[in-house]
């Protein structure tokens, strides 16, 4: 039986190492934003970049519309896929309460280390506006969505919901690669 915290993982554009390392680590699953839609709407987009001081280590940078405040935003969380080997991982977020120092770091550590002398300044907390092209029909339609949520508009997904939506995907997964099983 598959999760709603699982299925948002399976679905989000993140290279397998990654989703592997997730399935593996629970409290750096547990720190994703993405897995709380009760809070947060992952726009399915994820940004690779690099950080001049540490050019070997990628930054995989993703966004969510956080509604689950009265003032909402979006926000650009950051991944670090060490030496780019696809096996460790660490998230960079700004709640306290989810840190462990391990694979899980406060968004400051990421900022004054891969991001001295300016870099990913202001790309923590963006505004619509700030967000990139490609991404704007996403983060109007997070917004609908978060205000149809706001409103009951938006029924609970029960795990059948959810067994079914996971079927669909690897189905359609399988089909688009043969290689890929069920």
């Amino acid at each position: 039986m598959v999760t709603i915290e699982e299925l948002i993982i399976e679905m989000m554009p993140f290279p397998e190492g990654l989703k592997e390392f997730c399935r593996k680590n629970q409290n750096f699953s547990k720190a994703l934003k993405i897995i709380h839609p009760d809070k947060f709407i992952a726009l399915q987009a994820t940004a690779t970049s690099y950080s001049p001081y540490y050019p070997e280590d990628e930054i995989i940078g993703f966004y969510v519309y956080d509604y689950g405040k009265n003032n909402p935003v979006f926000k650009q969380d950051f991944l670090l896929n060490i030496d780019k080997k696809n096996n460790n991982f660490i998230l960079y977020t700004g709640l306290s309460a989810v840190i462990d120092n391990k694979s899980v770091k406060h968004i400051n550590d990421f900022l004054s280390t891969y991001g001295k002398g300016g870099y990913f300044k202001d790309s923590h907390r963006i505004t619509l506006e700030e967000l990139p092209e490609e991404l704007k029909d996403r983060a109007l339609k997070a917004i609908a969505l978060a205000e149809a949520r706001k409103k009951g508009g938006y029924p609970k997904i029960t795990q059948e919901h959810v067994e079914d939506i996971y079927k669909k995907f690897k189905n359609h997964i399988s089909k688009s690669d043969p290689s890929t099983q069920i």
